[in-house]
């Protein structure tokens, strides 16, 4: 028997099922014959189609039963909304009570007419939406001078929009399958899952490689971290890009308010120009990729020795001029793909879905007489 009003909701099931209500039938006598079989919310909080395929069920094991059963351990959220309940303080704390911490958290925070968004104060804190990206971002100006926070969490996710530079949505989702079977805000997953086990929220982005070269202390999250200091020219984002150098050759052409690796991103994907002394730009794309002007968006890379016809695509949109580059910041969400056509993307991608790491210190990426058996393709 259910033991809690809160899981199922006797008047809220008939309000939901008016065909129950006809019928005359014992409310949760339907759900526990017909409705959960049927995918019907017990209450307003319970999902029992996402419950049994988040938490691979055995399909004669009923969702709402093994909820209540495991409820007070945290580890089984109720619905894709409540995911991170017991992940963050202070609700996490009621496990260590012995009481559902999703209870708790519902108790303290529902009220009528109150919008439950549990992620919004994580996000908030987290500094991985930049205000700046967000205005420049939308083509909607009004949508643009609403609280990005609040906007993400709300709409943005589930759009695929990016909250900045450096977390790709799209690329998160298909590299950790389980953020997108959850159905859940692929940038909470990063926050709370992703980066502690050194997942990468781009493909050029190495959270593990930077923490430790930029002694990121503990309690804060690398990619933050980076968002916040990749303006002064002293952080990099990967082993291969090295700030210092490309700054030492190229800083005259870089704009102010732009910094340096969105520089590399952008002219990388015109011209093959080294990110570092340990990447050969040029050789990297002889070998791997179509000539400048070939290369398909970020996200449509196709296998290597596949490359897409230049009738199938897309051009390079909205560029600046090399004096005149704009940040990374003002280019559209829409455009942003453009980077892929930069070789050094390309061999993070490439890395990922072979399996393969960053070649190790002192190899020169790209070169035909580099000694990279085993690490590169032939």
């Amino acid at each position: 028997m259910v033991d809690t009003a809160r899981w199922f909701d006797e008047r809220w099931y008939l309000l939901r099922n008016p065909d129950v209500a006809r019928v005359g039938i014992n409310a949760l006598a339907h759900y526990w014959r017909y409705g959960e079989a049927e995918g019907r919310f017990p209450s307003p909080w319970f999902d029992p189609a996402w419950y049994r395929t988040a938490h691979a069920l055995h399909p004669e094991q009923s969702p709402l039963e093994h909820f209540l059963a495991h409820r007070i351990t945290g580890r089984f959220p109720p619905c894709a909304a409540l995911y991170m309940v017991p992940l963050t303080p202070p609700w996490g704390d009621a496990i260590a009570a012995g009481l559902d911490p999703f209870d708790a958290y519902l108790t303290a925070m529902e009220l009528p007419e109150r919008e439950l968004l549990p992620e919004l104060a994580p996000l908030r804190s987290s500094g991985l939406i930049e205000p700046a990206y967000h205005r420049i971002n939308q083509a909607d100006r009004h949508i643009g001078e609403l609280d990005p926070v609040l906007h993400h969490c709300r709409f943005g996710w589930r759009l695929g929009w990016r909250p900045n530079t450096a977390f790709d949505p799209v690329w998160y989702k298909e590299t950790n399958p389980d953020a997108a079977r959850l159905r859940i805000n692929p940038l909470m997953h990063y926050i709370l899952e992703g980066e502690p086990a050194s997942r990468r929220p781009c493909p050029w982005f190495d959270p593990a490689w930077y923490r430790t070269e930029h002694a990121v202390p503990a309690d804060r999250l690398a990619l933050a971290h980076y968002l916040e200091h990749r303006h002064t020219g002293t952080v990099s984002p990967n082993p291969l890009f090295d700030a210092a150098w490309y700054v030492a050759r190229h800083g005259g052409t870089i704009p102010p308010g732009v910094d340096p690796f969105s520089h590399y991103l952008a002219l990388g994907a015109m011209e093959d120009i080294d990110p570092s002394p340990r990447f050969d730009a040029r050789a990297w794309r002889h070998l791997h990729m179509a000539p400048l002007g070939h290369m398909t968006p970020l996200g449509h890379t196709a296998p290597l020795g596949h490359m897409t016809p230049l009738e199938h695509t897309a051009p390079l949109e909205h560029t600046a001029p090399l004096g005149h580059m704009a940040p990374l910041e003002t280019m559209s969400q829409h455009h942003q793909p453009a980077a892929a056509r930069n070789p050094l993307v390309h061999y993070f991608r490439h890395m990922h879905e072979t399996g393969h790491g960053t070649a190790p210190a002192g190899a020169t990426i790209g070169r035909r007489d580099a000694d990279m058996t085993g690490i590169l393709p032939p």
